[in-house]
Order: C-alpha cells, then sequence, then structure tokens
C-alpha cells in the first residue's frame, strides 16, 4: 500500500492509517517536520521525498507522481491525496 500526500493537512488526516497499513509514503519535501520523521522510523514507515513538488491541485503533476510511483512499485495499491 502507498499514500502520496502533498500537504500537511493530508499528512495528518492520513497518519493512522499508513501506520496501521504500513503503508510507504510519498511525500512533498516541505511537509515532514522532525517529529513527524521519527514518528514514522519508530512504527518502520518508509517515506520518500517527491523529486519536485506537487500542488493537491494539479491534475497533471498528479498523474506524474502517480506514474513516477508505479513505475517503480508494480502492482502497488495507490491512495492519493485530493484537494
Amino acid at each position: 500500500m502507498v499514500y502520496l500526500i502533498f500537504t500537511s493537512e493530508g499528512f495528518e488526516e492520513a497518519l493512522t492509517k499508513i501506520i496501521e497499513h504500513k503503508a510507504d509514503l510519498w511525500i512533498n519535501d516541505d511537509i515532514l517536520n522532525a517529529q513527524q520523521k521519527i514518528i514514522l522510523s519508530e512504527h518502520q514507515i518508509d517515506f520518500h521525498i517527491l523529486d519536485s513538488k506537487v500542488e493537491a491541485t494539479d491534475e497533471k503533476a498528479i498523474i506524474s507522481a502517480i506514474k513516477y510511483i508505479e513505475q517503480r512499485i508494480e502492482k502497488a495499491e495507490l491512495f492519493v491525496e485530493f484537494a
């Protein structure tokens, strides 16, 4: 299971499910603070920083990010934050 998150609000809303599912997380660079990174590490959650910032309202950039992840993770169940 993979979560694709673009905003702090989206991360906060999804955190419980991310931990519950032991999901991989793909996220914008400026979202996670040090404490959140510690929480993810304590729960053995892998997180990956997106190469470039994706706005939650930019459908073209979201589709591009989805394709990028799908190239790296075969048959991933993907949950995407939409604004």
